[in-house]
């Protein structure tokens, strides 16, 4: 029994003498300078989703950042996860997310809308998977929850399912202006439907620097037969002339036609500007307020 007690006794010191080798090596390897410590936590930031702008482009949302943290971060990429609106993948920034209480805006792109019951459907839960770089160094995969139900990607959900309906049923065609006798212009906007819709017209609607008024929509909504064209007479004229407001009109030629589908609800879709349409709707504007030649 002695002999097997040696025998244990000199196999545990032999084990504490390889353990303690094997540590002196790591140490040496590691160099006196490195840091032990061990990578960061993952930051606390939220994300909400936003329309911060009027003029913000089809297609895109307002992803609004807040850091909660005591450090700035880094974004690298966001990527928005939906049911509603078709996966992109991760887009690529390079945005500075400082401590705050006041987000940090990331315009993301969302894809096509998924419209389950048409120009009702309502946007199913969302997150946004964040690409964050810390102080150290270190990058984490953050996952912000979206508030839900949500506004804002019920209206971008509404206004991409609208457009999807229009474009299935008519084609919207605005003619060439002519001039009025007063200096405004005139011009046709017709409605040609697609499958055997039938298509109407209940309203119209200008922009910051243009009005756009029909005479016979001012007494009641325009309707056709199903398969029936709709053309709608439009009279086109200056709504403000001040050098600012010019100047900082971001959709000078947003203007608003509202559409009906076999007598649904009346859709609100652009009207379509053609370059050469808006060549003369410049023109007009500057006889208008005088800065014609």
């Amino acid at each position: 029994m002695r002999g097997v007690r040696i025998a244990v006794v000199g196999a545990f010191l032999l084990a504490a003498a390889t353990a303690g080798l094997a540590g002196g090596l790591a140490g040496r390897d590691a160099g006196p300078g490195a840091d032990p410590a061990a990578p960061s936590d993952p930051p606390d930031l939220t994300a909400t989703a936003e329309i911060r702008r009027s003029f913000m482009a089809p297609g895109i949302v307002a992803i609004a950042v807040t850091n909660h943290g005591d450090a700035p971060v880094q974004i690298r990429g966001v990527e928005l996860l939906t049911e509603s609106f078709a996966p992109l993948g991760v887009q690529a920034f390079d945005a500075h997310v400082p401590p705050s209480v006041n987000p940090r805006d990331l315009l993301t792109e969302y894809g096509e809308a998924r419209c389950p019951a048409g120009v009702d459907s309502t946007a199913r839960p969302a997150s946004v998977v964040l690409d964050v770089a810390t102080e150290d160094g270190a990058v984490h995969e953050v996952v912000a929850e979206l508030p839900h139900p949500n506004g804002t990607l019920d209206r971008l959900l509404r206004e991409a399912c609208a457009a999807q309906a229009i474009a299935a049923s008519t084609a919207i065609e605005l003619a060439e202006p002519t001039k009025a006798a007063d200096g405004a212009l005139e011009a046709a906007l017709t409605l040609r439907p697609l499958a055997g819709a039938a298509v109407g017209v209940t309203d119209v609607r200008g922009s910051v620097l243009f009005t756009v008024e029909s005479a016979p929509l001012a007494a009641r909504p325009i309707a056709g037969a199903p398969g029936e064209a709709v053309t709608v007479p439009l009279l086109i004229d200056a709504f403000r002339c001040e050098g600012h407001a010019v100047g900082d009109a971001k959709q000078p030629f947003g203007f608003t036609v509202w559409v009906t589908i076999d007598g649904a609800d009346p859709i609100a879709t652009p009207i379509p500007v053609p370059d050469p349409h808006r060549d003369a709707l410049w023109a007009m504007l500057d006889t208008r307020c005088g800065r014609g030649g």
